[in-house]
């Protein structure tokens, strides 16, 4: 075939010269064989070209498939449109945020969030004279609390809304001011408004706020709820010298490494309130900061510190001041309390260190000092499971002691939360105001509590 071509080239370009009389070149047989050639040819590239063809196929198909998917999804979206404001709706669960409920432009949105704790309580006691003669220990279970928030923001992410419902089977220290009136309250509690405000982001880290605010004064209440306490409990310090709720206006300021509210309203820890009522006062303020040395402010709002995370070291310090009026009765915590607090925390990516003091110049109506101090750590022996310890001191009516051990065990940081723990006094009697705290602790109250240790495991389910 080779040489036909080149026969044939050469001819038609006038390189070979035939001969007039000379017998023609017979190529019919080298002809026949290039049409093969180029039949085969032809048919390689057909192929080829239907295999390019059904991956461009597959391509544009999936890219149809997408297509339709995202108008399938926008046609759901409008259908479940705001009849009112005709913006898109857009729903879900998230583990950091709860149920959540918004608009597309994110203007108006709300979430559902909240959690409970379940505990099964054993307490021994050294003297059977408040119990049954032939058993010095009780024990039972119960809801030890349960809470519901719900929040959100109004035209814009700058403006926000928070409101909580608090239900549990014994006071919280937000409502223990009016348990120091009345002990026995202690004992049939109702379901409370914690949370109530709105919050308005001003720019630059600073903001404003206003309604039952959760007074910014001790280590605690910096924390969002008891879900992120160590102990699955607020301390025996928190407790005992709580600011709780304030019903009033506040002025904060969130920066890289300063956290600071300022606070005035009614008489500190009865909010929600009436103006008129006797809890008003002519000023009640309160003030807290935070200093962080370093780490990050989200490692700050657990007690805990969890494996992988880095270093952290935060200082806080905090007052609290109220004088009332000649018309009101004497206010809760004395006629003029005044009071600071102070607070080291060291954050070890796996362990803590709690360090706190506070002391008022008058408490419950008497005009005497007190004081308490605080020293509290963990470690995590494994990813998920903890151990810890507290140390407290408070001098008060009478001067007590309080240890407490235990471990957790955590299936996720909120989700589902399982301690267990002992807390014993150690020195000193527990006088009738002050034990009326000790049931929410484990521990027996009543006006001779005589407790000698208490057995607590606890379940905590967070959504």
């Amino acid at each position: 075939m080779a040489t036909t071509l080149v026969l044939l080239l050469g001819s038609a370009l006038g390189i070979i010269d035939h001969p007039v009389n000379a017998t023609p070149v017979s190529v019919s047989t080298d002809v026949t064989g290039m049409d093969a050639d180029l039949a085969a040819m032809r048919a390689d590239l057909a192929a080829l070209r239907r295999e390019q063809g059904e991956a461009w196929l597959s391509t544009q198909r999936a890219s149809e498939i997408r297509s339709l998917v995202s108008d399938v999804l926008a046609d759901s979206s409008t259908r479940t449109q705001c009849a009112e404001s005709g913006s898109a709706l857009v729903s879900g669960y998230a583990t950091d945020r709860g149920f959540y409920l918004g608009t597309v432009d994110g203007e108006q949105t709300a979430r559902v969030f909240g959690f409970m704790q379940v505990r099964f309580v054993w307490n021994q006691g050294y003297d059977a004279a408040e119990r049954d003669p032939s058993s010095n220990s009780v024990w039972g279970a119960e809801v030890r609390r349960a809470q519901l928030f719900a929040t959100g923001n109004l035209a814009g992410p700058s403006l926000t809304w928070l409101i909580g419902v608090a239900f549990g089977a014994a006071q919280d220290p937000v409502d223990f001011q009016d348990v120091r009136l009345d002990p026995a309250s202690i004992d049939d509690p109702s379901p409370t408004v914690s949370y109530l405000n709105v919050t308005k982001q001003l720019g630059s880290g600073w903001y404003a706020q206003i309604g039952n605010i959760f007074t910014p004064y001790t280590y605690e209440s910096h924390l969002f709820s008891t879900a992120e306490t160590q102990m699955g409990e607020c301390s025996m310090l928190e407790w005992l010298f709580t600011a709780g709720f304030t019903t009033g206006v506040s002025l904060g300021y969130d920066g890289d490494a300063i956290h600071w509210q300022c606070c005035y309203g009614d008489q500190i820890g009865t909010a929600p309130s009436s103006w008129n009522s006797t809890s008003n006062q002519s000023l009640a303020f309160a003030s807290r900061v935070n200093w962080k040395l370093c780490g990050d402010w989200e490692q700050y709002a657990y007690e805990s510190s969890f494996r992988g995370q880095e270093f952290g070291a935060f200082l806080g310090a905090g007052v609290r001041w109220q004088n009332g009026r000649a018309d009101n009765p004497a206010a809760t915590d004395g006629t003029n309390p005044l009071g600071f607090t102070g607070d080291a925390t060291f954050m070890f990516g796996g362990a803590n260190i709690l360090v706190q003091g506070v002391w008022v110049d008058q408490w419950a109506s008497r005009d005497e000092a007190a004081w308490g101090g605080l020293l509290q750590g963990g470690f995590f022996l494994a990813d998920s499971l903890e151990a810890f310890g507290n140390w407290t001191i408070a001098s008060t009516d009478g001067t007590q002691q309080y240890v407490t051990v235990g471990m957790n065990w955590y299936a996720d940081k909120r989700a589902l939360k399982v301690t267990a723990l002992v807390i014993a006094p150690v020195d000193g009697g527990q006088p009738a105001l002050t034990s009326a705290v000790l049931p929410p602790q484990g521990l027996g109250g009543g006006s001779n509590p005589n407790n000698n240790m208490s057995l607590s495991l606890q379940i905590q389910a967070a959504f």
